[in-house]
């Protein structure tokens, strides 16, 4: 495997046939890792899973990486831009951390940094959104803390666990991103873009 982005503990590369029978089978199938997800419906089996990595392969719209542990190189979960909209410039912001003892432990929000940065400086995107359960308290809090800002709540958007969830939807824009947020991230975690070759 190749990293593709680095940061300080985790490197994103990109999501490989093999992976599909590997962990993200297993995240696919716990309620307890997609209790508040968009998966998690149907069960998952091996043949769809096949079929929609070969869609997402060849779909210029959609961006997908695993998230990695650099000491050991374990796919601790994964992240992506999604309905990518190459005219407006927008992403849908997604991030999955499968493994749960890596939960709570700041390993989303460097990965989600990572990802923002991408959008931005990578695929030059003016605005990546996305949208949360609105009863995910913890996913709401730290998607604030990436520096997200609330855009709206669609009503009874979502039906998951026998009931309907409102969704916040959130974005964060160019000029916010390199404003507010680039400053300091890069202090934080080494951005390759911003040094000259040798």
């Amino acid at each position: 495997h190749h990293p593709y982005i680095v940061g300080n503990r985790i490197y994103l590369r990109g999501f490989e046939k093999q992976d599909l029978s590997g962990n993200f089978f297993n995240w696919a199938n716990d309620p307890a890792v997609t209790h508040f997800l968009f998966m998690g419906s149907k069960p998952n089996i091996l043949e769809n899973l096949v079929e929609w990595y070969h869609t997402m392969r060849h779909d210029s719209t959609e961006v997908l990486f695993v998230i990695c542990d650099k000491r050991n190189n374990k796919p601790i979960g994964f992240c992506g831009m999604h309905r990518i909209e190459w005219i407006s410039r927008s992403g849908e912001y997604r991030i999955f951390i499968g493994e749960k003892n890596y939960w709570k432990h700041g390993y989303g929000q460097e990965a989600g940094k990572l990802l923002i940065r991408y959008g931005f400086e990578k695929l030059n995107l003016n605005k990546v959104w996305l949208s949360v359960n609105a009863d995910h308290i913890a996913g709401v809090k730290s998607y604030h803390k990436q520096g997200f800002v609330d855009e709206g709540v669609l009503r009874q958007e979502i039906y998951r666990n026998s009931k309907y969830y409102d969704a916040v939807r959130m974005s964060i824009l160019r000029d916010e991103y390199y404003t507010n947020l680039k400053p300091y991230w890069d202090k934080e975690l080494f951005n390759p873009s911003e040094q000259m070759p040798y």
